[in-house]
């Protein structure tokens, strides 16, 4: 980029020194920032409002009455007291209202006026705020230094005095300044009383009277003599006065009045005001530009009143205007305010006081609150050229930070996405910036020229002075429009301004016709030749003495007036998105060098304009990528005012209930000088809602929004760089900047964390040098000085021979970047780290719109150029879930990557409890406050306030955080939870010289509310759509679904939109088909986000959660709200999506659940299942589990009785060449010959030709009969070949009806026939069981011409008048088939043996096949093929019909059903759902050979086709549920295997996998498609076997298996009790010499009882009942004895968890050994010494378990007992557990 010199157009002065010593000049150095904001009080509020709570107008006023909050920053170190009867005192003792005397400094001229007055003891009895080193420094006693709680008082007033009343002087007249001068450019002066009027007539008006001479420059116009002045007669006269004078009379001009005005009158008529006590908050003694301030807040409250009665607002469309003025800004020479300097200030805001939730009666209201702002009194902004790109976008980019505290009631209730309300950002317009300007020439010389014609004169005075000759006139210097040097202005006493006159700010009309012109001079300075002549001079303090030091006049210095510079006015190139405060800021370079660089318009998008003929807008388009740009001179550095206007919705009905007529109220609005927007056309004067909500229109009446102010200062600066940490030991002090003295990274304190010191090496500030210097190097102008860092070995610099290169230089002063934001590793994922922004919470714009303040700005001239992209300003809401009555907390983690680091982390608008309110049982708003405004903002004591904990640095790093805290009264039921349910909070990281972005975080406060599937419920319309709250968004769902969704003659297979299927729905679909249907959820409050989730039944996938199958997908889609704002996200819409693949065959049961909170799936835990029970009753929505089943099946073709399929499209392909193979899987279910298929042609005017046909033939019975018995051997069966020549071939008559053969013929080139007859397979089984062998193969030749045979092809390709037919099935109305047909493949080659052999059983893959023309698997039937419908894809719905009494009432706790006899969907599939007479049949093959179902026409009427679900031998089965799952070792137990595609084949397997590798496959027996029995083979040892089936023999389909346990058997003991009795085991044992043990495997987990496992019971010698008994107690084993009724504890073994209680869980082994001495519990090998039984039984039982009243019975399994006469030690029962 070049880079060159900025022209000379602004050259800063450089002073020794300068004190001013005019006082109105003094005022103006101090103030820094303000904002003011309002609320409606509260019952807190009322006594500090003055208000008699027991009074009967208590309610009344109190509706009226506003607490103000006002909060600004002035420089500290300032003569407080000095001027304009400022005050301060010391602060109130802890807990005490504030009674300390007021103090000042000789400005307080009447004790009236300023309250306690104390003597001063000097006239500088000044307070400065001083610090500790000062107070060091002037040897004065160091005292309290932090001046918290500080008051100082900002009085009402004009220049010393109050606003009074003064006189009568000698002529009887008053002065009368109590009220402030109404425009800004009206002086309250009288004009003196002459006789004549200026114009020089003879005065022909009102003794007294003269016309208004005022005018005001931004229109023109007469400044009116306004209806509240006194002696009014109208707006075009003002009295005079006998004796002139310069002071106001009549009203006090803004230039002079200070102090905070509220808007209306008191009961005099004149207006009320207050003076502010500010109490300090914060001192900032740092004496840098940034710093020096101190920050303080004041609260006061005002009842407003018009004509002494309470009300909300001026006028029907007039809000009340607030404002607060006291003072100057800062000046240009010594303080480097660059706009607006030595202007007025003026926070102006308006009130208007509406309750939009109120409720008539006694539950209160909810009122409507301004806008809360905030800022850092100054802030600092770097330089940013159009080639570098800033934190957020392009050019020097910031954020205003504001938001409004109102809880939309509604939102409660969950009607609105965001609790809080939105706020618009607005560029303050001059009259809000404070409008007036000192224009004092020089800068600092008194006196101010506030107008224009005092400017004017006295720049033409000066003229004179300096150029003009000694009494000559002030030519060249002409008023503008008058063409007579010096004329001056005129006026004829008209103030008319031509109609249709265009009255905008700046606006230059003149009217000379009716005798006001322009008043500004111009022309050249020709005459002026070098300038030497003094103009003016300039007052210094030097040395203690003040000097006037002459200035020669220049044009440059005194330039004529112009609305733009000599009004307020807002920086230069500023632009503002009125939607997201971001602003962005043109700045230059640096302050030396131009700009030349073309915009980045990757940054800069172009907004379409819905008009595409616009060539400008296609111009733009077509330049995307760059855009040229003139030359950019640099803004100077130093201070800038920015003022902005931030506005919400005011919530006032009668903006559109009333009329508004413009003619009457006005159609320019005084702040802008624009036009309104007025009520649209046809409207009756009436506004729409729309209209008054549209906020967002900048020029729509003020009834329609509040706005408040926030005044602050920028500061440009260069930016500023650092000494790097690892190369430089940063140990001298580098650059002074506008906030440090040379060095970074030293500040602490609880608000600021620093990581070290850095020294700064560049930028941070700008040395006021004149630019146009020559040979400034950079670190003169304090823009880089690489020197300083330069302080040790691996920093060596050499000034004589060696420079160093940019790569070093850079390497060493490293540039400063802003702080960022540490986002969690994924959203919704607390890791400690800040909230991140989802990318479907973005706003659905692309960029961000903006308002230049310049319209002569080259950006302002294209309204369709946008700013940055919306995700780097605004990336996105992050989400936060919380939970009603929770506490909300999570961390803002920002980091710098700069080497040195000061870090701040603020909040913007965190909400308070006096904004939330109490909630009934019902949770409804009481509307009354959750806490008082004292409680939330003085006292501190609400729980309900959002906070910050202090700044925290993460160990050694550049990582900060601070925690956010929303706490909660977790003893309240959520529904009564006073916090908004879903709010947004923003926070800003700052490193004290750059802002990083914005982050904002939306907080979900979900409770455990209804949360309904979005289905047909009729209950749910009733909920949604009632009159109070319509819902738009189910709304629009159910829109979709016609009128009625239910209704007696509705059959509701299909899913009309996007409702939840039904509890329990199944869905059947064929491989290659897709499924899919919407999961809807929403809830009663509207809260967002609602996650759904597959909760059962789908894939484990690797991160342990539950996905959908392979293959399917599960995606949310978000419901638009069409606004082009943001998404909502309730209802939330899940779509369920699967295309099967061939092999997934099976039953799948999937399960689906909503929950209150969107979470990252792999953090969802589902611990159980929730089923809806019978009859239906209602459950906590929140665990309304919808359960459905995917049944994955292949279809059938379904013939009866004269119907086929024409496959004709194949035929063509079949020619002689390579020759052909057919082949079809078929189930005959007929008794006589069936046609199963025919080729053949038609010639045109014939009967069908036959070509070949092949039938199902049935074989006559054989009988034997020897005179006594008749056996009949069955009916057989044969399939059989012919030609159109009666050529017969036939296999063997063997084969059986209703079931499933495979046939195959093959016709080669050279005429040889093969018919296959289920393939090659040379083994099958008979009814009875015999094997035995069959001649599956039978061949022939075909009649050959010419060495070929003739093929149907052939027949067809030399024929061209033939018409082919192939049909499938039947072939006329005689020769019918019966029974279904599968898989059909059409080769156009032979298939060898082998290939059919190998593909009989296997589904093919169409593109690895060579030849194959046509393939036809009949899975083209769907519900959508019928009346029935299913129009959302090419599945089947089905749903079995509850009871009809399960929602008598027809409420939510069904689903799509309601009391009748209408069933939602059939129970599952049926026959003759699918037709497909008619229908197509889709070739897979890939050449679009598409069969044709017959319809009516050509096939017999009577005759049915259908597509049905069902399996064949090609399927693959999918076994899910054994019975029994153990079986023993022994084998040949019948287990019965359920599931689904089981077929009725002769092939049809189970195959069982043995412990020693091998596989035994036993014959199936075919119970239907759903069930099969095989029997155990058996297994040599114990073994888990992996159970598997197949429909075709061979091909075992390993994809579904299901383990079959083959054990021995045990003891299973039940948990009711059981018992294994032992009968005189004391026989064999003894108490005093045994070991008796077993394997046992506990079932229970409960410890409540002990359960008796083994015992020893019987007798003892003196005939007490005696028990040794081992016993489980839910963890581990104790061993108990008990004679008579006493009970001993012995011991217990070490832990053994019972069933699925984790690790060593299971099995145990245990015994018990004893003798006289010891009794020692073995459990698995260890061992446990007990003490020693004292029993001795004479006779006894052994018992396994209990069944005896009072003991708890043992619950498991037991398994190898074994008994002992002896003591077994260790190694004893190790052996023996083990089996040896």
């Amino acid at each position: 980029m070049e880079m060159r010199v900025a022209a000379g157009r602004w050259t800063p002065l450089l002073l020794l020194a300068t004190l001013l010593l005019a006082s109105n000049l003094v005022s103006g150095s101090h103030f820094r920032y303000g904002t003011i904001s309002w609320r409606p009080i509260d019952t807190g509020d009322a006594i500090d409002a003055g208000l008699d709570i027991t009074s009967v107008d208590f309610d009344n006023l109190a509706r009226h009455t506003v607490a103000f909050e006002f909060k600004a920053a002035y420089r500290r170190n300032y003569e407080w007291g000095k001027f304009f009867r400022e005050q301060w005192r010391l602060p109130a003792g802890p807990n005490e209202e504030n009674t300390q005397p007021w103090q000042d400094g000789g400005s307080c001229y009447t004790k009236d006026s300023c309250s306690v007055e104390v003597p001063a003891t000097g006239s500088q009895n000044y307070q400065m705020f001083i610090s500790e080193e000062e107070a060091i420094a002037a040897g004065s006693d160091i005292g309290e230094r932090s001046y918290l709680e500080w008051q100082i008082k900002l009085a009402v007033g004009r220049s010393y005095y109050e606003l009074n009343v003064t006189g009568p002087n000698i002529n009887n007249e008053f002065s009368d300044t109590r009220r402030p001068c109404v425009s800004p450019f009206d002086t309250g002066d009288k004009p003196i009383c002459l006789g004549t009027d200026p114009s020089g007539t003879v005065n022909s008006y009102p003794a007294g009277y003269y016309p208004v001479t005022q005018i005001d420059p931004t229109t023109n116009r007469p400044v009116p003599y306004d209806a509240t002045y006194p002696n009014f007669v109208n707006a075009d006269t003002v009295p005079c006065e006998k004796v002139d004078n310069a002071d106001p009379d009549y009203c006090s001009p803004w230039s002079q009045t200070y102090g905070f005005f509220f808007g209306d009158n008191d009961d005099n008529g004149y207006p009320t005001s207050t003076d502010v006590v500010l109490t300090i908050t914060d001192t900032n003694f740092e004496v840098t530009n940034v710093g020096n301030y101190l920050l303080g807040t004041s609260s006061f409250y005002h009842t407003y009143r018009k004509n002494g009665v309470p009300t909300k607002k001026k006028e029907d469309f007039t809000p009340w205007t607030a404002y607060f003025t006291g003072g100057n800004r800062l000046t240009y020479t010594t303080e480097r305010l660059i706009n607006n300097h030595q202007g007025r200030f003026r926070l102006e805001l308006t009130v208007n006081l509406n309750y939009p939730g109120e409720v008539i009666g006694k539950q209160g209201y909810v009122p409507n609150n301004s806008p809360v702002m905030t800022a850092l009194p100054v802030l600092p902004v770097p330089y940013t050229g159009r080639s570098e790109i800033s934190a957020n976008g392009m050019l020097a980019t910031f954020q205003v930070a504001g938001f409004d505290p109102d809880i939309d009631i509604k939102a409660y209730q969950g009607s609105k996405l965001e609790s809080n309300e939105k706020v618009y950002y607005y560029l303050g317009s001059p009259r809000k910036m404070g409008m007036l300007l000192a224009n004092q020439v020089p800068d600092m010389k008194y006196p101010s020229r506030w107008n224009r014609e005092d400017y004017e004169a006295a720049r033409k005075e000066c003229y004179q002075r300096s150029c003009a000759p000694t009494g000559a006139d002030a030519a060249p210097f002409v008023l503008v429009g008058t063409g007579t040097p010096g004329k001056g202005a005129t006026r004829d006493g008209s103030n008319a301004i031509p109609a249709g006159t265009n009255l905008t700010l700046g606006n230059n009309f003149t009217d000379l016709a009716n005798g006001f012109p322009l008043f500004t001079y111009e022309g050249t300075c020709s005459e002026c030749a070098n300038g030497d002549r003094t103009c003016t001079s300039l007052r210094l303090l030097v040395d203690g003495f003040t000097t006037e030091t002459p200035l020669n006049f220049t044009c440059e210095r005194y330039k004529p007036w112009d609305n733009k510079l000599n009004l307020a006015h807002q920086p230069e190139r500023l632009y503002l998105d009125r939607y997201s405060g971001v602003v962005q800021w043109e700045t230059g370079i640096n302050p030396r060098d131009v700009d030349n660089a073309t915009y980045l318009t990757d940054f800069w998008n172009h907004r379409d304009s819905g008009d595409v003929s616009n060539t400008k807008y296609a111009k733009r388009l077509a330049a995307k990528g760059t855009q040229p740009s003139p030359e950019q001179e640099p803004l100077q550095p130093g201070f800038y005012n920015v003022v902005f206007d931030v506005r919400s919705y005011s919530h006032d009905p009668d903006c559109h209930l009333k009329v508004y007529d413009a003619a009457t109220l006005g159609s320019i609005s005084p702040h802008t000088g624009k036009a309104f927007t007025l009520p649209a056309p046809g409207n009756g004067g009436l506004y729409t809602e729309a209209q008054c909500k549209a906020v967002d229109d900048e020029n729509m009446i003020d009834i329609a929004y509040v706005s408040v102010p926030l005044d602050f200062l920028l500061f440009l600066y260069p930016p500023a760089s650092w000494c790097s940490k690892s190369k430089c030991r940063n140990t001298q002090a580098g650059i002074t900047t506008f906030r440090d003295e040379g060095f970074y990274g030293t500040q602490n304190d609880v608000n600021v964390l620093s990581t070290g010191s850095c020294t700064i090496c560049g930028g941070g500030e700008w040395n006021l040098y004149d630019v146009s210097a020559a040979g400034l190097t950079d670190k003169q102008l304090n823009l880089t000085d690489y020197t300083v860092c330069l302080q040790d070995d691996d920093c060596k610099y050499d000034f004589d021979t060696v420079a160093i290169t940019p790569a070093i230089e850079a390497d060493i002063c490293k540039r400063n970047t802003p702080p960022k934001w540490v986002d969690q590793a994924s959203a919704g994922n607390d890791d400690g780290n800040t909230p991140t922004p989802r990318l479907a919470d973005r706003p659905t714009w692309s960029t961000l719109r903006v308002v230049p303040s310049d319209p002569t700005s080259a950006l302002a001239s294209d309204p369709f150029i946008d700013g940055v992209p919306i995700e780097n300003v605004y990336p996105g809401l992050a989400l936060f879930l919380g939970q009603r009555s929770s506490e909300v907390r999570f961390n803002l983690t920002a980091v710098d990557e700069d080497d040195c680091v000061e870090m701040q982390i603020l909040p913007i608008g965190l909400f308070m409890g006096y904004t939330m309110y109490t909630m009934t049982e019902d949770g409804l708003t009481k509307g009354t406050q959750a806490c008082t405004y004292k409680d939330a903002t003085k006292d501190r004591n609400c729980i309900y306030n959002m906070k910050l904990e202090l700044i925290r640095r993460i160990g050694t790093t550049n990582q900060f955080y601070r925690t956010f805290i929303w706490k909660a009264n977790d003893t309240l039921p959520q529904i009564q939870d006073p916090r908004p349910p879903n709010v947004i909070v923003c926070f800003i990281p700052f490193d004290n010289y750059q802002i990083g972005v914005r982050r904002c975080v939306n907080i979900i406060l979900s409770k455990d509310q209804a949360l309904f599937w979005v289905d047909a419920r009729p209950k749910l319309r009733e909920l949604f759509l009632s009159e109070n709250e319509r819902n738009d968004a189910f709304e629009e769902i159910v829109s979709k679904c016609g009128l009625s969704v239910t209704g007696p003659n509705l059959k509701h297979y299909e899913n009309p939109c996007e409702y939840t299927p039904a509890d329990l729905t199944t869905f059947y679909i064929s491989p290659g088909q897709t499924l899919e249907f919407y999961m809807t959820a929403m809830q009663d409050s509207g809260n967002p986000p609602i996650g759904i989730y597959i909760s059962e039944g789908g894939t484990m996938r690797a991160n342990g959660t539950v996905g959908p199958p392979e293959g399917a997908t599960f995606e949310y889609l978000e419901y638009d709200d069409k606004s082009g704002k943001t998404h909502l996200r309730d209802p939330a819409k899940r779509r369920f999506t699967w295309t099967p693949k061939e092999g997934q065959q099976c039953k799948y049961v999937l399960c689906f659940i909503g929950n209150n909170t969107r979470e990252l799936e792999e953090s969802i835990e589902f611990t159980s299942t929730f089923f809806w029970t019978r009859p239906f009753v209602p459950i906590p929505a929140l665990l309304d589990e919808r359960c459905y089943t995917i049944v994955v099946a292949d279809q059938q073709l379904d013939m009866q009785a004269g119907s086929f399929v024409d496959a004709a499209a194949a035929l063509p392909s079949l020619t002689s060449d390579c020759g052909m193979t057919f082949s079809m899987w078929f189930y005959p279910e007929g008794t006589t010959t069936m046609s199963l298929a025919t080729f053949g042609y038609t010639k045109p005017g014939e009967t069908d030709n036959i070509v070949y046909m092949l039938e199902w033939d049935p074989v006559t019975a054989v009988v034997f009969h020897d005179g006594i018995t008749v056996q009949d051997l069955g009916q057989y069966y044969r399939l059989k070949f012919s030609t159109g020549q009666s050529y017969i071939i036939q296999t063997d008559a063997e084969f059986c009806v209703n079931e499933w053969h495979f046939l195959t013929f093959t016709i080669a080139p050279n005429g040889n026939f093969v018919l296959y007859l289920d393939g090659v397979e040379t083994t099958h089984y008979s009814d009875d069981d015999r094997d035995f062998h069959v001649v599956a193969v039978e061949t022939g030749s075909m009649p050959v011409v010419d060495g070929k045979v003739e093929i149907i092809g052939d027949i067809l390709n030399n024929n061209p008048g033939y018409t082919g037919f192939l049909r499938i099935g039947s072939f006329d109305a005689v020769q019918t088939f019966n029974g279904m047909i599968g898989d059909v493949r059409i080769y156009s080659r032979v298939l060898t043996a082998e290939e059919i052999g190998a593909k009989q059983f296997v589904p093919l893959t169409a593109t690895s096949e060579v030849g194959l023309e046509a393939y036809y698997k009949f899975n083209d039937g769907s519900q959508a093929d019928n009346t029935l419908g299913n129009p959302q894809g090419n599945f089947n719905k089905y749903r079995a019909q509850p009871p009809a009494s399960a929602d008598p009432d027809c409420n939510l706790a069904g689903d799509t059903f309601c009391n009748n006899d209408v069933r939602d969907a059939p129970e599952g599939p049926f026959g003759s759902e699918m037709k497909a007479k008619g229908q197509s049949v889709t070739d897979l093959s890939g050449n679009n050979n598409h069969a044709i179902g017959c319809d009516d026409a050509n096939c017999r009427k009577e005759s049915t086709m259908y597509f049905v679900f069902g399996p064949s031998p090609i399927t693959p089965p999918c076994p899910q549920e054994t019975s029994p799952d153990v079986v023993h070792v022994d084998g040949g137990t019948p287990i019965a295997i359920s599931g689904i595609g089981f077929a009725r084949s002769q092939w049809l397997k189970c195959s069982f996998s043995m412990s020693d590798g091998s596989i035994k496959v036993i014959k199936a027996v075919h119970s239907d498609n759903s069930t099969i029995i095989c029997a155990n083979p058996g297994s040599p040892d114990l073994t888990v076997s992996a159970l598997e089936v197949t429909n075709g023999g061979v091909n075992f389909f390993t994809n579904f298996q299901i383990p079959i346990y083959m054990m021995e058997r045990v003891v299973s003991f039940p948990e009711t009790g059981g018992k294994v009795t032992i009968k005189d085991a004391c026989d064999m044992i003894g108490t005093n010499l045994f070991s008796m043990g077993a394997w046992v495997y506990p079932l229970s987990q409960s410890s409540s009882a002990l359960e008796d496992v083994i015992s020893l019971i019987g007798m003892t010698s003196n005939d007490q009942t005696g028990l040794l008994s081992v016993r489980y107690d839910g963890v581990r084993f104790v061993v108990h004895e008990k004679i008579g009724n006493t009970e001993t504890a012995l011991g217990e073994s070490p832990d053994a968890p019972a069933h699925n209680m984790g690790e060593g869980s299971g099995w145990h082994y245990v015994m018990l050994s004893g003798n006289t001495d010891r009794l020692v519990l073995y459990m698995d090998g260890e061992s446990t010494e007990l003490t020693a039984t004292s029993i001795s039984l004479s006779t006894c039982d052994l018992e396994l378990g209990t069944t005896t009243t009072g003991r708890k019975a043992f619950f498991g399994y037991v398994e190898e007992m074994s008994a002992f006469s002896g003591f077994l030690n260790a190694c004893d029962s190790y052996q023996i557990m083990w089996g040896n």
